[in-house]
């Protein structure tokens, strides 16, 4: 284990790791200080949202970070397209064109249509504030899961020559400018950004998995919250604060009664 200091973070480099989430978690119940970063390229028992299993072999780089942001926790899911944004820019100035790249709601990043990272909060309340909040990122530099629910790719596959310490440089401090700029001007230059970026225009069909059922609705675009507005069949505009999309060649799960 190696410590290092990088855009005005405290990072910490482990060797492996079952999950650096639950490291950065039990860092947070520790009184650990905001911008603690916790990294790794071998993570044995990484997970992504729904509580699936989230794959990091040897050469792949998974990152959380430790922030406690003075906010209501209601703000907090905000923080999943704050950090796309961020990956994305990294990705583009390290070489990839920003055409290729694409954001894909709540908290995926994709390139050349295929998952290349994933993202993952999770947070402790203290009333209704935010006590603590971690964010995890999965990013496949060498390897990527040939089955998966989303096709997946890597950054070697997609032609970009690198390693899991140069992303997490990049990423660092892209995620420290546009946390800094949240923060300062609120969530409205997020927004703008990550629309300018999304995998859909408005008008676009998009495949919902949304409360244990599979929905086709029309993309309306983002709400100056983060949430995904739609619009259903019957016409009427909802509000989807958590959910799931599906894209090209994968398809939620069926309905279940």
């Amino acid at each position: 284990m190696s410590n290092a200091a990088s855009a005005g973070y405290a990072v910490t480099r482990l060797e492996s790791t079952g999950s650096t989430n639950d490291v950065a978690k039990e860092a947070a119940a520790a009184n650990a200080a905001d911008g603690a970063v916790f990294w790794t390229q071998h993570q044995l028992a990484g997970r992504g949202t729904h509580g699936r299993e989230w794959v990091t072999p040897p050469g792949n780089l998974a990152v959380s970070i430790l922030k406690r942001p003075k906010m209501p926790i209601r703000f907090a899911p905000q923080a999943a397209l704050v950090t796309a944004v961020a990956l994305a820019e990294a990705l583009t100035q390290m070489g990839l064109a920003a055409r290729r790249i694409k954001l894909k709601w709540p908290n995926d990043v994709m390139v050349d249509g295929r998952k290349i990272s994933g993202i993952l909060l999770e947070a402790q309340a203290e009333g209704h504030g935010v006590q603590w909040l971690v964010v995890g990122t999965g990013v496949n530099v060498l390897h990527y899961p040939a089955e998966s629910r989303h096709p997946a790719t890597s950054l070697a596959e997609a032609g970009l020559a690198t390693n899991a310490e140069a992303v997490l440089a990049f990423y660092l401090a892209a995620f420290d400018k546009w946390w800094s700029r949240w923060r300062r001007y609120d969530f409205q230059v997020v927004q703008t950004a990550w629309a300018a970026q999304t995998l859909h225009a408005p008008g676009d069909i998009l495949r919902l998995y949304h409360r244990g059922e599979a929905v086709e609705a029309r993309y309306k675009g983002l709400a100056a919250d983060g949430a995904l507005v739609v619009e259903g069949p019957d016409g009427l505009e909802t509000r989807i604060v958590s959910g799931e999309l599906f894209t090209g060649s994968d398809d939620p799960p069926a309905n279940t009664d």
